[in-house]
């Protein structure tokens, strides 16, 4: 594989939304453009309260058996809530919603350097990133070929700064400019109408968002998940994953509160690792208090 490292998704699942207004479906709901879904090309979307507020987040492949169906790799821990709010959608819209996780999987290819990943066959670009990698849907018998270095690439997503929805985004209290949806291609503010729309659009255009979630270098023991971020006694965050062999965490911080400060997490010192994708929204204007 040219020096490609592989991985297993063990904890993801697959949905697959078919029928002949599937693609209409999800249009109407999700952050995305579901009409780019095709078969050079993946689509990194999410599904929002009302309020405005992270449920769910997916990448969108196009079924190769049927143009109108969508191949949903999402959180396989969740999937019956998904399948259960997308029902709750369907109405009388012609569609139907499969769970396939019994027989497919999800697969993802990185390059250490951060270097891009070439598509090939089903694997596909992660919209995300170039430097994320790339992804495929799988049956589960070509997934067991390549193994489940897990702890690779949980590290290679933590070193570029990516939050993963399982352990970094809160159901139904995380707002998505907050863990950087708007940064990383999973939001199309033209595509139209989609649930949370109108708190999200004014959000962006205003600029307010008031926290993001933010790669961390680790002085100290690596802090647990949920471990508050101080800043001269004051909370400004918290952490979430991490990885203790590069001593890294994402955590989710004050924009308004880190600029200049010390950072502890319990014992340990933070020091936020800004990457390029990310910087210019990190530091705000002088005098400009994030919200």
């Amino acid at each position: 594989m040219n020096g490609v490292k592989a991985c297993a998704l063990s904890g993801r699942g697959v949905l697959r939304v078919g029928g002949p207004e599937a693609r209409s479906f999800l249009q109407g709901l999700i952050t995305n453009d579901a009409e780019a879904a095709s078969g050079d090309k993946a689509v990194y979307a999410a599904l929002l309260t009302p309020q405005g507020k992270f449920l769910f987040d997916f990448f969108l492949f196009a079924d190769p058996t049927d143009k109108q169906a969508l191949l949903l790799d999402c959180d396989g821990a969740r999937i019956a809530d998904l399948v259960k709010r997308l029902t709750m959608y369907k109405l009388r819209a012609k569609v139907r919603i499969e769970d396939l996780s019994a027989t497919h999987g999800v697969a993802a290819y990185w390059n250490e350097d951060g270097t891009a990943v070439a598509a090939e066959g089903p694997r596909l670009a992660d919209p995300r990133l170039a430097a994320m990698g790339a992804r495929a849907i799988l049956p589960i018998t070509a997934l067991a070929a390549l193994g489940g270095d897990m702890a690779g690439w949980q590290r290679h997503r933590i070193g570029l700064g990516v939050g993963d929805a399982a352990e970094d985004f809160e159901p139904d209290r995380t707002f998505p400019l907050e863990v950087n949806l708007d940064l990383l291609n999973g939001i199309d503010f033209h595509k139209g109408c989609f649930v949370g729309q109108e708190v999200t659009s004014r959000t962006k255009r205003r600029g307010s968002v008031r926290k993001r979630l933010v790669p961390c270098d680790v002085e100290g023991d690596l802090p647990a998940p949920g471990t508050p971020v101080k800043a001269i006694a004051r909370e400004v965050g918290t952490v979430f994953s991490g990885d203790a062999e590069t001593a890294r965490v994402l955590a989710l911080l004050r924009l308004d509160l880190i600029k200049d400060a010390t950072l502890e997490a319990g014992p340990s010192g933070l020091a936020p690792d800004i990457p390029a994708w990310l910087a210019p929204e990190i530091q705000p204007e002088d005098g400009d208090d994030g919200g």
